[in-house]
Order: structure tokens, then sequence, then C-alpha cells
């Protein structure tokens, strides 16, 4: 590829944040799980310590393992050759390989603080505050309503994509590390909020956002409509489920996705899913959707409900308009715009709006007077902190409905936020340990580069729905998860972002041996005087103004680590840096985990700061 000469090309010191951000999947990861580093683990047979660190960072890392919405999959630079890896399945793999194996896991010596919080919810962000304040030292009861814990993911999400075996192994994980969990306890009920706060030290409210956004429209009071969330949760709490023949979902999100998925298996014939944007725009992954589509549900793009139509007091359609994208909104996405006389019904007995959810404060005393927004308790958001002393709150009862792994990487930090409240800390340091080995001799996988993506066993679509029993088709897995082999061969694919080509500006010759050999075209000699630095840099200050000078330059987001130009370079002008990071804090929390690889030394882990250039 050539290059222009007019081009600048921006430099930045390898520091300790660019070497953060230079592993995205990592990076993108709301709890900050090394994906990388157990993918390689596993590539390596090394499946016990693959799921510890997986398991590490991640309270919720089982139930993540079947329904994460990996945005490290997105982030994923395999993704810019030919497709990401499949984090989230590897990450299955490894759950049930540890569950099967029957080791027990390892858990953290904790010190009694003799301090009690109270958490209010026992959902994924509400799981994530009480392990954290637990090995923190912090005694920790959970108050939730329901029957079992698991909040959203148990009574939100359907069996046949998340057993609940899955919410079990990290529920029974936090209770083994001191956590009490109070279930069928509503607060306002059974226990008064002023209780909480005479008994506890600090609350958490982590009540998620499980009311229904109603319908706007005419005949939204017909009966036949059934709200997404409740109708989940009367599926998955084995209540009686009304589902007629013909069954129409509004809205674009796993809800609607699941809710038309638990229609089929409870006997609906013909089921349509209506979203008012694109197919782009939908925030479920292709993998979901793909799977509801084959399945049957039918999907209708860029149209909005205008009315609910029905007979003698019953639903027996809904008509809707047909749209166009006009202007962004405020978040960027392009507005659905009403088409003028492009109306259109779609028979239905049945009517699930899966639009939105929203949070419950019924149960917080009038008294206290919390400060509410749009319907959301407010919250410092560098504290978590509410305006009542002593109380926190985060997940999706602060932000609106999320992921799952969003509110754990929510209830994460606000767990940090409590214990420094409760420590008396206003604020903690966070210090980037690096450590960096240079190699001549790095190797990659035989074949990782064509090797394509290892597609994830599904069962087939006839032994989805295998009874007439609706329980059994609501129980029965779609997913199958990967073999033993499948699971080595898919996480060989990892493009391994801890090593990065090093240029020795000393021994540098310039023949462009180097650049001619890579199969990627990403290593390119340029003049020096194209560069640009954010700040000093030494090789650079020294090259300006030198007519003669020249620079290597190397794009890392496309290099894939092949090493040929290392074994190339007839003057080992150029090494494969290996580097491991963590970000230790000053209250001696690991926020970022790095690659516990005993092969790497990681015992003696220091504070080395990565300098250097390249230019010659």
């Amino acid at each position: 590829m050539a290059i222009d000469p007019n081009q600048e090309f921006l430099v930045q010191p390898v520091d300790a944040s660019w070497l953060q951000c230079n592993i995205e999947c990592q990076d993108a990861c709301p709890v900050g799980t090394n994906c990388r580093g157990y993918l390689n683990l596993a590539a390596e047979g090394r499946f016990e310590e693959g799921y510890i660190l997986s398991r590490e960072p991640n309270p919720v890392a089982a139930m993540c393992a079947y329904v994460c919405s990996a945005p490290c999959e997105r982030a994923c630079r395999r993704g810019d050759i030919d497709r990401p890896l499949a984090i989230r399945a590897m990450k299955r793999f490894l759950v049930e390989w540890h569950e099967a194996s029957g080791i027990p896991d390892d858990l953290p010596a904790i010190t009694p603080r003799g301090t009690s919080v109270a958490v209010i919810g026992a959902g994924p962000a509400g799981i994530s505050v009480a392990r954290e304040l637990a090995i923190a030292g912090h005694a920790v009861t959970v108050y939730d309503e329901l029957p079992y814990g698991g909040g959203t993911m148990l009574i939100g999400v359907p069996a046949f994509r998340l057993p609940r075996e899955a919410i079990e192994m990290d529920i029974r994980l936090v209770e083994r590390m001191g956590v009490t969990f109070r279930y069928n306890v509503r607060i306002g009920r059974d226990i008064t909020f002023e209780e909480l706060q005479e008994r506890h030290d600090a609350i958490a409210i982590c009540a998620g956002a499980m009311n229904a956004v109603g319908l706007d429209i005419p005949g939204k009071d017909l009966e036949g409509i059934q709200y997404g969330v409740d109708f989940m949760k009367k599926a998955n709490l084995g209540e009686p489920l009304e589902v007629s023949r013909n069954v129409v979902i509004i809205g674009g999100g796993y809800t609607a996705m699941d809710c038309s998925r638990t229609s089929l298996r409870h006997g609906a014939e013909h089921v349509s899913i209506v979203y008012r944007r694109t197919r782009s725009e939908l925030v479920v992954d292709e993998e979901e959707l793909g799977e509801t589509e084959r399945e049957g549900v039918r999907m209708e793009f860029l149209a909005s409900p205008v009315e609910v139509v029905g007979e003698d007091g019953r639903v027996t359609g809904v008509r809707f308009v047909r749209n166009k994208l006009g202007e962004p909104d405020a978040t960027g996405r392009r507005s659905p715009v009403p088409i003028e006389g492009s109306d259109f019904v779609i028979p239905a007995e049945t009517v699930i709006p899966a639009v939105s959810q929203a949070a419950d404060n019924t149960f917080l005393p009038v008294e206290a007077d919390f400060e509410v927004n749009r319907g959301r308790i407010k919250v410092d958001p560098g504290t978590y902190a509410t305006n009542v002393r002593g109380v926190f709150a985060c997940g999706d009862f602060v932000t609106g409905p999320t992921t799952l792994i969003e509110a754990a990487g929510h209830g994460k930090k606000c767990a940090f936020a409590v214990d420094r409240y409760l420590s008396g800390r206003a604020t903690v340091d966070v210090d980037a340990n690096v450590r960096i080995i240079s190699s001549w001799r790095h190797e990659m996988p035989e074949y990782y580069d064509v090797l394509p993506r290892v597609h994830v066993p599904m069962v087939p679509l006839q032994a989805r729905m295998p009874s007439t029993d609706p329980e059994v088709n609501f129980t029965t897995p779609v997913e199958l998860g990967y073999t033993t082999t499948q699971a080595v061969t898919e996480s060989t694919r990892c493009l391994m972002c801890n090593y990065n080509i090093w240029f020795d500006p000393f021994r540098c010759v310039l023949c462009g041996a180097c650049a001619d050999v890579c199969p990627e075209g990403v290593i390119h000699m340029i003049d020096v005087n194209q560069m640009k630095s954010e700040g000093p840099l030494t090789e650079l200050v020294d090259a300006y103004g030198w007519e003669q000078g020249a620079a290597m330059v190397l794009d890392e987001e496309r290099c894939i680590r092949c090493a040929l130009c290392v074994k190339r370079c007839p003057f080992d002008a150029i090494t494969m840096e290996r580097f491991e990071l963590q970000e230790v804090s000053s209250d001696g929390r690991l926020y970022k985990e790095s690659y516990r690889d005993a092969q790497l030394g990681l015992a003696g882990l220091g504070a080395a700061r990565v300098t250097g250039g390249g230019v010659t």
C-alpha cells in the first residue's frame, strides 16, 4: 500500500495508558475481564487456570457465560480480519468445565471489619456489590422480594437461554464469602427502609428496573395486552401464561426476542416483532437475532404502533405506521419519522409491549426526600451516593434498563465507593504497574490466522420444542456449547494483543526487509518529518530537520503478531514485546487483572514504566 508523502503520523509514547487501551477486549468489558488471558490459557489446554482468570474479576461469570451481551467481542481486533473471537462461548466452556471437574473455588482471605451493609436487590448489580463488599470485610445482607436470587436474570431471561443452575452458581459462591440472602422480603412491607438504616452502616439500592412502561396509544386497555417484563416473569416463575395463536411483540431489545421465543414454546403459531428502527440499530447481538428468526419469528422494521384495535373489549390486532429515518436524536441515533398514509394492521389476539422498563421507587420513604429525576433516583456519578447520607444506588435502578455485564460493572464501582465511605477514604489513587519482556522467539500457534470462527453448536430446530408441555419446551436448552476440541480451536484464533513489535533505533539500518515480508502490509518506512507527537519525544526531537531522516512505522491495530518481521530482520533490530498490566489502588484493590500465567513470572511484577522510541 502506497503512503501519501503528505500524510502525517501521530506518535505516542508507549506508556501504561496506551498499553491498557491496546487490549481492546479487556478495555471494553465493564468489569475489566482479561478475555485475552483466559483465551490464551484455554488454547494451551489450561482450562482451570482460564476459568479462574475469567471468574476472578466477574461476580456474575456463570450467568455471563450464557447471556452476556459480549461488548468484548465487538471490540475484538480479530473482527477486522474475519470474525471476532467467540469470547462469551469460551467463558461458558470454561465455566462448565470447572463445574464438571468438581474442583472447589478458592476463596479470598477475608478480614472482618465490623461494619454492616444492606443491599436491596439480588440481581446482577446487587450480587456484584455484595461480593466486592464481602471481600473487603464488610458483613453484607441482601434483601429481595423474589423467592430466589438473580433479579432480572431470574424473571426476565428464559430458562432455554439461561439455565437456573448458572444463577445458582454465582449466588452460591457469594454466599460462601459470608453474604446472607433474605428472599421474599419486600422493603416497606416486611421491613421498613428506616429499620434498614438503623441496622446497617450503609445501604446500596440495586433494585433494578422491573416495572413496564405502558403504551400511550388508543386501545391500550384492551384485554389481551401483556407487558413483556410481566410476561417473562410469569413464564420464569411457572405461573399460568395465556398465549394466543397470533402474537405481536412491540420492541427490539432482548426482552422482545425472549417474549417471541417464549410465545412459540407456549403454543403461538404466528409471532411478529415490530421495531420502529432498522435491523442495524437493534441492540441485540446477531446470533440472538438469528436464532429468533430461525425459530420462525417474523421481523418487521421501521414501523411504530398507533393503535391497538379490538372487538368486544378484546385485542384483534395492532395498527402500525411505516417510518423513515430522520435526523439523529440526542444519542446520535436517527429518529424514526412516520410516513403519512402508510398505516397497516397486523392481526393478533395477544400483544406484548416490550419497549422499556422503569424503576419502582415506592419502597423509598417519602420523608427521606430522595432526589429523583425522570423517575430515577439521582446519585453522584463519582461516588454513587444519593443525597441521603449512607445510602448508595447503582445498576438499572439508576441508569434504566442496561445489560447484565453493564449492571455488574456498575455494581463493582458502587461497592468500591461504599467501601471508601465506610473506611473514611475520600479518594483512591490507582497506579498502573507494567512489566515488559522482550523476545526474538515469539511463535503464534499454527494456522491461527486462517482458522475460521467456530460456530457455537445449537440444538436442531425440531428438537427445541420437543413436547406439547410448555414447561418442557421452555427449559429445553437451545445452545449446546463447545466441545474441548472446538474450544481449543476457537481460542487459538486470538491475536495476542499483549504482544507488540518494537524497533531498536540503534540497530535498524532501514533496509525495509520487515516491510517486504509483512503479510498484512502494516509496516512502512516514511520521512521522519511526517511524524508528529502530542508531547516531547526525544527520538523525534533529535531527528527533526534531518533531510535524510526516516522512520519505521507500524499499524498496531492491523498487526497479527506473526513475528515474520522479527525473524526476517538481519540485524535483530526488531523484537516482540510482551507486556502485562495491573492497576493497583492505594486501598489494595486490583482494578485490572493481568495475565496470571506462571511462565510470565508475575511474582516479581514491579512498577517498571514503558519507555522507548523506534525512530532511526
